[in-house]
């Protein structure tokens, strides 16, 4: 698959790869951008970036199925065809969890649960650090043909900000848990922030497979 990236590094299914890293940045910025409406009271424009959120996880999953489509239908063989589309889709989760963290928000308004700002601002702070981690996996593709150095330094950065949001993760969920909210606050409190872990641990996933590629290209 690392010859194949080096090889078309010009084509439309490389290029795709990189748009669909963008996008689901996007999602994860609307996200994070959501949290801080949220801890500022503005309910509203949370709303609104939220609905932004799943308009960009929708563009994510129609990307993910056009890329998929077009790595069927390369030259490549069967086990580089099931290595490249494992790698999409699993790139494409990192959008779906950042959905699922909006979906809780959501729910948090319609219900009328009430949650207290430092629980924003601590989720918010997740959120940030899962968007620096994007940033760096979208810079690993890019260099990935290329700068393999490069590419391993992004690989480094990603593993820093998963053990980050690890630390923040824990701190977050202990906050909630030694709260005096109500056990429904608690329940979707939590869910926030594990969706978004589950986000920074796809992220990871996807660097750890970049990492395979370099290492098998040197053996």
């Amino acid at each position: 698959m690392l010859g194949w990236f080096t090889k078309r590094a010009g084509d439309t299914v490389r290029m795709g790869s990189r748009g669909h890293g963008i996008v689901v940045l996007d999602t994860v910025s609307e996200l994070n951008l959501s949290l801080k409406y949220m801890a500022e009271g503005k309910v509203d424009a949370a709303l609104k970036c939220i609905d932004r959120l799943f308009m960009n996880e929708h563009e994510a999953d129609r990307i993910e199925e056009r890329l998929c489509v077009e790595i069927t239908s390369g030259d490549l063989s069967v086990q580089e065809r099931e290595d490249q589309i494992h790698f999409v889709r699993k790139m494409d989760q990192i959008a779906n969890w950042a959905k699922e963290a909006g979906i809780y928000i959501q729910l948090i308004i319609e219900t009328g649960t009430e949650l207290p700002q430092d629980v924003w601002r601590s989720n918010e702070n997740i959120a940030a650090e899962v968007m620096t981690a994007v940033k760096h996996l979208i810079k690993a593709i890019e260099n990935l043909g290329s700068n393999p150095k490069e590419t391993i330094r992004n690989i480094d950065d990603i593993n820093d900000q998963e053990a980050i949001v690890d630390t923040l993760y824990f701190q977050t969920i202990k906050q909630i848990h030694l709260s005096d909210l109500d056990a429904k606050a608690i329940l979707l409190a939590r869910e926030i922030t594990n969706s978004m872990e589950m986000s920074a641990d796809v992220c990871k996933s996807c660097a750890d497979t970049i990492t395979i590629l370099l290492t098998s290209r040197r053996s």
